[in-house]
């Protein structure tokens, strides 16, 4: 197994535990879109989501080649640090829930991670390439991250949305 194909597979499991701290901590513990003081870190969760759009969906289907290769590079340093600004948002608003805490230590291993590896596969195979975006398959992988990318562009909007609901009403932000 290659550095990329496991990194896609960390990135699965990434994308899984995702899911669970957006489903089960942010929407059904802590409520986030219906509480007056969470619009800024909605505002946070939707920046980040569509960025994890463009990761799930560019990784899933597509080799960064050349130029590419940079751009993916910061496209991970940006996600990264949407991250830690939502760490600090969520330190200063609400006080996590002790399986939010463990999702998040766990999100931050995996993502450093498949960053590593990914950046490890780029910096060995894509960025001495001529700059070119490529069609690529991984199989049921791409699938996945496909689901994946879709479900986070749902949740980039509802955040969004919510966010400037919070805000119109006067929300604290």
């Amino acid at each position: 197994m290659s550095a990329l194909d496991f990194a896609l597979v960390v990135l699965v499991i990434h994308g899984a535990l995702g899911g669970l701290d957006t489903l089960y901590c942010h929407e059904w513990q802590a409520r986030l879109p219906r509480q007056p003081w969470a619009a800024r870190e909605l505002r946070v969760h939707s920046t980040r989501s569509f960025l994890y759009a463009v990761i799930f969906i560019g990784l899933a289907w597509f080799e960064w080649h050349g130029a590419f290769a940079w751009l993916l590079l910061a496209l991970f340093a940006i996600e990264y640090a949407v991250t830690l600004i939502d760490a600090v948002v969520e330190d200063r608003t609400r006080r996590l829930s002790p399986a939010e805490r463990i999702v998040h230590m766990i999100l931050g291993a995996t993502t450093g991670a498949y960053i590593a590896l990914v950046a490890y596969h780029a910096c060995t195979e894509w960025i001495d390439a001529p700059t070119a975006v490529r069609l690529t398959d991984h199989g049921v992988v791409s699938l996945i991250l496909s689901v994946y990318g879709a479900s986070v562009i749902v949740s980039a909007v509802r955040d969004a949305r919510a966010s400037r609901r919070l805000q119109a009403t006067g929300a604290l932000s």
